[in-house]
């Protein structure tokens, strides 16, 4: 009878089915509390949420103080959703659909993983903006000059040709973004990307940014994202 059951599912009941399944397999509870960015089909990062209440293959997602550039609807949306999973180490990546839910919140329904890997958490873009930085630990050493090689909601890449430490702090500002004018951005040193006689590029993390100053970056990585300026 259960056979016969099956084949009068309708192809929608069939999907949720199988994502429920699919969720149950692959335990996504672990990463409840994760801090995602949130893409539509086409690619354009619109959210920047925390995955909250993740049962199965649902969850609510909670915005950050930047709120969402994605008009509120009751209909689902398929979208990508990509954090980084402190307790594995690794980045997640997930596909599922989210809608409106109450007081400002979005369901998230049939999550599925699609990928878990060593690759960044955050999508980056490409820019050829100029900047400067100053060392926090070292508020005597001058400020220099920076190129902006990209920058996301997790960090950016800078080209100086000053020569810095892997572990060293820095307070980056970036010029000719209006989103971004007059914040300093706190960041930390992760690798030396690449190495010319006088010039270096530094792959760096941000640290300790405010909501506020999170809700700037947003708008200002969303603008260069979408070809803005």
């Amino acid at each position: 009878m259960g056979l016969f059951d099956a084949f009068r599912k309708s192809p929608k009941e069939r999907q949720a089915e199988e994502a429920r399944k699919r969720a149950a397999r692959e335990d996504l509870d672990v990463y409840s509390g994760m801090r995602v960015e949130v893409t539509s089909g086409d690619g354009r990062i619109f959210l920047v949420a925390r995955l909250s209440d993740l049962r199965g293959d649902r969850a609510q997602l909670e915005p950050g103080a930047n709120g969402s550039l994605l008009t509120w609807s009751d209909k689902p949306q398929p979208v990508t959703l990509r954090g980084y999973s402190s307790k594995e180490g690794r980045t997640v990546i997930m596909e599922g659909t989210i809608r409106m839910g109450a007081n400002r919140l979005w369901q998230a329904e049939r999550l599925g993983l699609v990928e878990q890997s060593e690759q960044r958490a955050n999508i980056r873009v490409g820019t050829d903006l100029m900047g400067s930085f100053t060392l926090i630990d070292r508020p005597s050493v001058p400020e220099e000059c920076c190129q902006i090689k990209n920058i996301g909601m997790g960090g950016a890449c800078i080209g100086s040709q000053a020569r810095r430490d892997v572990g060293d702090k820095l307070s980056v500002w970036v010029e000719q973004l209006l989103e971004l004018e007059d914040v300093a951005l706190t960041c930390q040193i992760l690798r030396i990307d690449n190495r010319k006689p006088g010039y270096f590029e530094y792959g760096c993390r941000f640290v300790d940014l405010s909501e506020e100053t999170e809700r700037h970056l947003f708008r200002a990585v969303y603008a260069l994202y979408h070809g803005l300026y």
